[in-house]
């Protein structure tokens, strides 16, 4: 994760040129002062020269340190940046079942909580590491010129630091994971709260979510007083070993100026350096501790990066071998979808679909019929590849499907399931899904073939009007006319229909299915729950899953 902070080379390099430089200006400041007490007893032309000389020096020392900050912002800014967007590409590059596998509430965390918590354990650590240590040589080289015995003490106290360290570091590590866990629960039950606030008000049951909230909310705070007791403890560790280190020094520092070794601003000098030494060695076990802290969210974010979505890490191959084909068109059918035995369960020894064979023919449309829960929609999810690990084989036209890349399935199958999901944008962006290719003729042409001409008609803003948060501005039925109008915007090879006429009226879904059982040189693969008898010689074959056999 340390990468993230040398990702752009030229600022992180400027960093470390303005790190050392100020670093070096503010401790050499402690001889600054060391010449003013010595102009004491002087002229006072001395002492206004060295007065000016003094002031643009802090003038100096203000400027780089301001440089500094200001890079340091940069440097975290872009750091965090990069992190985050990596995080999110991760997640959404795996596959449907890597998915959901997780929950939303635990990707929002570890993008919100988890991430700020690792930017302060981590990498503003890592750059406070290396403030330290540039104090602590700048100073430690003075001091070793005015006086070397003093790095025998600093020695020593150092290694004294490191040990009250080892005693305190462990502690903070395994509370900082349990308060990332309780933030984890956390952010999942206000998450699902707000999801089901219809839910709740709808069935009185406020008082018991308000108990199962403030169990969570509890769990959480008490995990974070924890995490803080130990950061205290781990902080008032190191200041009982910077104050020692203090008594120790100044001692030291007294001991040397009753010898007549040091003149009365060298006192000052030193007594100066004595912070640039001991505030390094005093951060030092908080440094380490934080260091060891921040492994568990290391190594939660390792894991998301670690993780490839298995559609992308398989071979791509059948997009650019067959010349004259395929390799043309970034869709992967020409004739036909085969399925050769085909079982899937979404446990273990619960099998959905069992040696499923049957053959879909572009050009053709099918309807899946089945009494519910018999794998009727888990079908249609195998077919847009969401879960490769299916028994069996799915072939379009050649290629087995677990090879194909997502690019080439995205632009062959277009699905309109039962749950419509509709961004917080406009009318035209929830179509278009944010591609700039469509016209607006191509918009109106698919908004008429889902039957929504008059609703465009009718928005006070046109297209641009916006669906609110998953389309609340929208009926259950417009919503679900959207998702079929972008489904037939993009022309695709392939439409898989789920219930796509559940919350239309029977007038409205017989024409909606008039259209697009009018649509050419296209696979339709519809669902339903049930097939009206007159609806059936719309069909060129209907797969029964309750008895999988073409009729």
């Amino acid at each position: 994760m340390r990468h993230y902070l040398f990702r752009k080379k030229g600022y992180f390099l400027a960093f470390m040129v303005l790190l050392v430089v100020s670093g070096v200006v503010g401790t050499l400041f402690s001889l600054v002062m060391s010449a003013l007490i010595d102009c004491a007893g002087k002229n006072a032309e001395e002492l206004l020269w060295t007065l000016l000389g003094s002031i643009g020096y802090v003038i100096l020392c203000i400027l780089l340190e301001l440089s500094y900050r200001c890079m340091r912002a940069k440097v975290l800014t872009d750091a965090r940046y990069s992190l985050k967007k990596d995080i999110f590409a991760a997640l959404m590059n795996r596959s449907v079942a890597d998915f959901d596998a997780g929950n939303s509430g635990e990707y929002m965390n570890e993008l919100s909580n988890n991430l700020n918590q690792f930017e302060n354990v981590y990498w503003g650590n890592y750059l406070c590491l290396l403030e330290s240590l540039m104090s602590f040589c700048a100073a430690a080289a003075i001091c070793i010129a005015l006086q070397p015995l003093m790095l025998v003490l600093m020695i020593f106290l150092a290694l004294l630091s490191m040990g009250v360290t080892r005693l305190s570091a462990s502690p903070l590590e395994k509370s900082m994971e349990r308060f990332a866990e309780s933030a984890e629960r956390y952010t999942t039950e206000i998450r699902d709260d707000f999801a089901g606030f219809r839910l709740i008000r709808s069935y009185g049951i406020l008082p018991a979510i308000l108990r199962k909230y403030e169990n969570k909310n509890r769990g959480m705070e008490d995990a974070n007083r924890r995490n803080a007791y130990c950061r205290i403890f781990c902080a008032y560790a190191g200041n009982f070993v910077g104050l020692l280190s203090t008594v120790l020094v100044m001692a030291m520092a007294a001991y040397f100026s009753m010898k007549g070794r040091f003149s009365a601003g060298m006192v000052i000098a030193f007594g100066h350096l004595i912070g640039n030494i001991i505030s390094p060695i005093v951060s030092m076990p908080s440094i380490v501790a934080n260091f060891r802290a921040s492994k568990p969210l290391q190594e939660r974010f390792r894991n998301i990066l670690a993780k490839t979505d298995d559609m992308d890490s398989a071979k791509k191959r059948h997009c650019c071998e067959k010349t004259g084909s395929i390799a043309q068109k970034p869709n992967c059918l020409r004739e036909k979808i085969i399925l050769e035995r085909v079982s899937y369960g979404y446990r273990e020894g619960q099998e959905v679909l069992h040696e499923l064979s049957y053959c879909f023919r572009v050009g053709k449309h099918y309807a899946i019929v089945g009494k519910s829960g018999c794998g009727k929609s888990t079908l249609l999810s195998l077919l847009l590849g969401y879960y490769p690990d299916y028994g069996g084989s799915i072939f379009y036209d050649g290629a087995e499907l677990r090879e194909l890349s997502r690019e080439c399935l995205g632009s062959t199958a277009a699905y309109v399931s039962q749950d419509t999901f509709l961004f917080q944008d406009t009318i035209w962006n929830n179509i278009t899904l944010y591609e700039e290719k469509y016209t607006r003729q191509d918009v109106e042409s698919a908004l008429e073939q889902a039957g929504l001409s008059e609703f465009a008609a009718s928005l006070p803003e046109g297209l641009s009007t916006m669906a609110g948060e998953n389309g609340r501005n929208l009926s259950g039925g417009e919503k679900q006319r959207l998702s079929l109008a972008r489904a037939l915007l993009r022309r695709n090879k392939v439409l898989l229909l789920d219930e796509f006429t559940a919350n239309l009226d029977r007038e409205t879904a017989e024409k909606i299915e008039e259209k697009i059982m009018e649509l050419e040189d296209c696979l339709v693969i519809a669902v339903t729950h049930r097939l009206e008898p007159g609806a059936v010689s719309r069909y060129d074959g209907i797969l029964d899953l309750d008895k999988p056999e073409m009729t």
